[in-house]
């Protein structure tokens, strides 16, 4: 993959760097989950639970995301 590809992914789709930690979403009613980012595409975010489920998110629906320590 080359330099150029992996900046436009950077820019488009800003988590990319974050794969394997644990982050918190909250979404616009303000109910939130928390799991293990694991991928992110133009509309979506996967993430892992606690409990070993892979859950679709659609962007959308997300208030914001952050990192938990």
């Amino acid at each position: 993959m080359s330099e150029e590809v992996k900046e436009e992914t950077k820019r488009k789709f800003g988590f990319y760097h974050r794969k394997g930690e644990k982050i918190k979403i909250v979404f616009t009613d303000g109910k939130a989950v928390t799991g293990t980012y694991l991928f992110a595409s133009q509309y979506e975010i996967i993430i892992e639970t606690e409990d070993g489920r892979e859950i679709t998110i659609f962007k959308h629906a997300v208030k914001y995301v952050y990192v938990i320590d």
